[in-house]
């Protein structure tokens, strides 16, 4: 697939933000390492959004949703023909030491 438009929901940004300031009250370098694997996983969804994920189904919800987990982070998102929409970032505290 090709390179698709990516969107975030308010609730992803805001999401985002906060898994980032969380980190950065442990550690700077922690918060910049999680940062950027995140970020390269949303890389990877834009350029190709199938791979490396699950499909969901969300009921009442239509549409095409996806779930891929980077490090204790789990993304949801939706596939559109010519974008995608990041929908959450939530933490899975079942991958949590």
């Amino acid at each position: 697939m090709n390179n698709h438009d990516f969107f975030f929901s308010e609730k992803a940004s805001g999401t985002f933000r906060q898994i980032i300031l969380d980190m950065q009250e442990v550690s700077l370098v922690a918060a910049e390492s999680v940062k950027a694997k995140i970020f390269h996983k949303l890389h990877l969804i834009q350029h190709h959004p199938l791979q490396s994920s699950k499909e969901i189904e969300l009921s009442g919800v239509e549409g095409h949703f996806r779930l891929a987990t980077v490090l204790n982070y789990k993304i949801y998102y939706k596939v559109e023909p010519s974008r995608i929409l990041v929908v959450d970032i939530l933490t899975d505290k079942s991958n949590k030491g």
